[in-house]
């Protein structure tokens, strides 16, 4: 109806809650089966800083919310959840992207150092290859793309350290994808990275 649209277009949060009610594809770790975002908002290739898509990679924007009264904190101060300024609630939550019964995907922040984050990258690529070998719904010109883009996004992810945090999924799988969050401009809310071949996709 009209007024159902009017409601959508001046308020983010509701109109999110509504994108949710409609089919949506989750993103799952291909090796632990935890969900790791999904498409309420849109996943997008990630590029470097001249514009250049950099292989292998999606990113996705996320939100904030309050888990206790359903305020957002969009990077407008409180300007949707009544008065308080630019104070972001005690018990408001970044979410990459979504908003479901448990207040997005449940994404453990980890420590992680450089060399550490070197180690991780050689490892999960060694073993997502394989995965993907082993996968008969994967064609083999899949897998060499992969082979071929991993020297590359690994490169770029590494280049970036100091600008990431670092996520695992519930479970915490050593071996299962992260996500690498950091901030673009001004943003109060991060943008968060994935591996787009450790991914499986599922319609809901």
């Amino acid at each position: 109806s009209l007024i159902l649209l009017w409601f959508l277009a001046i308020d983010p949060f509701l109109l999110l809650t509504y994108q949710l009610h409609l089919t949506m594809i989750i993103f799952k770790c291909r090796f632990s089966g935890d969900e790791m975002l999904s498409d309420a908002f849109k996943p997008v290739n990630v590029k470097d800083a001249d514009g250049n898509e950099v292989p292998g990679l999606i990113e996705i924007e996320s939100i904030k919310v309050n888990k206790s009264g359903g305020e957002v904190d969009i990077g407008c101060g409180n300007e949707f959840g009544g008065e308080g300024g630019d104070e972001v609630e005690d018990t408001s939550e970044a979410v990459n992207n979504v908003i479901d019964e448990t207040i997005g995907f449940d994404l453990h922040e980890v420590p992680m150092g450089k060399k550490d984050m070197k180690q991780y990258l050689a490892e999960y690529c060694k073993l997502l290859r394989q995965k993907l070998k082993d996968d008969d719904k994967i064609a083999g010109p899949e897998v060499k793309a992969f082979t071929q883009s991993a020297p590359l996004f690994c490169k770029y992810l590494l280049s970036n350290y100091d600008e990431y945090e670092f996520f695992t999924s519930a479970s915490m799988d050593p071996d299962g994808s992260m996500a690498f969050a950091y901030y673009k401009g001004e943003s109060a809310t991060p943008t968060f990275i994935f591996i787009r071949a450790g991914l499986l996709e599922e319609k809901c």
